[in-house]
């Protein structure tokens, strides 16, 4: 049995593989925090979720650079950075204990995927604790969450 479309939504094609927010009210979103990080520096950045839609994040990336240095294919910065990431939506912590930032992303050509997207609440706020354990570099840093939007309490099954 076909689910009924969600209200304020046209019902879907049969056979139709990709995604259209008008149908399906559900988008991709990307959310990013930079940050500026000096060697031993330890700062906090944020992200905000929408009022109106939930968040599931199902990957996550990076972009880093040396001070604003340019970058080429064949420089690839690996920042020395740790995270600790705080859901406040559901307050908890994502880690026990700081991680460096590659085990959670990958550069834009190799994404780190989550077994199972993480639910984010609508009007939550994504809390991160940076740490540069460089012992002299300070990087610019986009740490970039991969997911999709749905309106609270929309049906989604894997």
């Amino acid at each position: 049995m076909v689910p009924a479309p969600l209200g304020n939504t046209i019902p879907r094609a049969i056979g139709k593989n990709f995604l259209d927010p008008r149908i399906d009210a559900i988008d991709v979103t990307f959310y990013t925090t930079l940050i500026t990080l000096a060697n031993g520096q330890t700062i906090p950045s944020q992200i905000n979720i929408d009022a109106g839609t939930d968040f599931y994040w199902f990957a996550s990336t990076y972009q880093a650079d040396v001070g604003g240095a340019a970058q080429t294919e064949a420089n690839i910065v690996i920042p020395l950075m740790t995270v600790v990431i705080t859901d406040t939506g559901s307050q908890r912590q994502l880690m026990n204990a700081p991680i460096p930032i590659t085990t959670i992303a990958g550069p834009g050509e190799r994404p780190y995927r989550l077994i199972l997207p993480r639910l984010f609440r609508a009007n939550s706020i994504i809390t991160f604790n940076w740490n540069n354990y460089s012992s002299n570099q300070t990087y610019d840093l986009f740490f970039v969450m991969h997911g999709f939007r749905l309106p609270p309490n929309s049906p989604f099954t894997l």
